[in-house]
């Protein structure tokens, strides 16, 4: 009961303390979470009841590498360590996990600066040169950071694959870069409503009012043995905050994140949500969720249906308070781009309680 208590006062401070307008400078100061993470690393950590001398205490249980995600509550100094409550009498040692470095990342509201066609750099350093195809001696004009936006003019075939145009004597290799293109809303989506496009093939979503785009990032979706379903959905469930865990200790393949902030699940399991346990946005990388950064995420679940009112933390979709329509295709920009788009039939499912690799960067 004490955490839940400490979870809300923290959710009721963040809300009152931080209003932003509808799109904050970058260096606003604004908290990224609702909670401090951290993961276990490569050897297991030992969950005490009670901070003090490890060898003098037995563990409740232990917590496998590389699997598990903690939100931290507090922390502790005794005997010169540095604990970590992260639950109720929970206390892992500060020195058995790492704290998580979420992304900083966020998308860009559409017609204000951009309009579409557009791409987001996900390489670290992508080169722009002055003609499509790497040759030796010509030398990159100069390079792109990760995340940079760049607008897609056209796109022109070399040897090594398909180049972006992104200025007058300006090109990037497409492996390296993920393009916002417009999708044609589904039939089944009213006009004028809220409705969420994902991309797979591009990892891109893209917030709609109506015909309109409002709002484009990156995401991250399911790695090819664990796919992002596609097809036209409704977000039915939404939630502040929550774990999700899953798989099996015994196939190792068990999973456990604690406290996943601005939840909107969209088809049974499958959720948007923030992503505090990593920062590869624009590649595949989850278990069939779209992952989001924190603000991304805050933005959206903000934004979308079913409306919570202040203080809830938790909205089941009804009748009078429905979902957002969530579309998952998976339709590459080279198509679009070239004129060959193969948008496909949504297939509607009602209410319900790999890096891509390349020589040059």
């Amino acid at each position: 009961m004490e955490r839940w208590i400490w979870k809300l006062a923290w959710l009721i401070a963040f809300v009152a303390a931080f209003i932003p307008p509808a799109w904050a400078d970058a260096d606003v100061m604004e908290p990224l979470l609702p909670f401090r993470y951290a993961y276990v690393g490569g050897t297991q950590a030992a969950v005490y009841s009670t901070p003090g001398d490890p060898d003098q205490m037995a563990p409740v249980r232990h917590y496998p590498p590389a699997s598990v995600c903690v939100s931290v509550i507090d922390q502790v100094e005794v005997d010169g360590r540095v604990w970590y409550r992260i639950g109720e009498e929970e206390y892992v040692l500060a020195s058995d996990v790492l704290l998580a470095s979420p992304s900083t990342f966020r998308g860009v509201l559409v017609g204000q600066t951009y309009d579409p066609p557009f791409g987001f750099v996900v390489a670290d350093a992508l080169n722009v040169r002055a003609s499509p195809g790497v040759i030796a001696d010509v030398p990159p004009l100069t390079t792109l950071p990760r995340y940079t936006v760049v607008k897609v003019e056209g796109q022109r075939i070399a040897d090594d694959g398909i180049w972006y145009q992104i200025g007058p004597g300006e090109y990037v290799h497409s492996a390296h870069v993920r393009v916002v293109t417009t999708t044609p809303r589904p039939s089944e989506v009213p006009p004028g409503e809220k409705w969420i496009a994902v991309n797979l093939a591009e990892q891109t979503l893209v917030a709609y009012e109506g015909e309109r785009m409002v709002f484009a990032t990156l995401v991250s979706t399911g790695l090819p043995w664990w796919q992002t379903p596609e097809g036209l959905f409704q977000i039915w469930f939404k939630l502040s905050a929550g774990k999700m865990s899953g798989g099996s200790m015994e196939y190792g393949n068990y999973y456990y994140l604690a406290d996943v902030p601005w939840t909107m699940y969209f088809h049974g399991p499958y959720a948007l949500h923030a992503a505090y346990w990593h920062d590869s946005l624009g590649h595949p990388r989850s278990r069939g969720c779209v992952n989001l950064s924190p603000r991304d995420a805050r933005w959206l679940f903000d934004w979308a249906l079913p409306s919570l009112t202040e203080g809830q933390q938790a909205m089941l979709s009804n009748e009078d308070n429905p979902g957002t329509w969530v579309y998952i295709h998976s339709t590459p920009a080279s198509h679009i781009l070239a004129g060959r788009s193969s948008n496909a039939n949504a297939t509607y499912h009602p209410l319900q309680p790999e890096d891509w690799l390349a020589t040059e960067t």
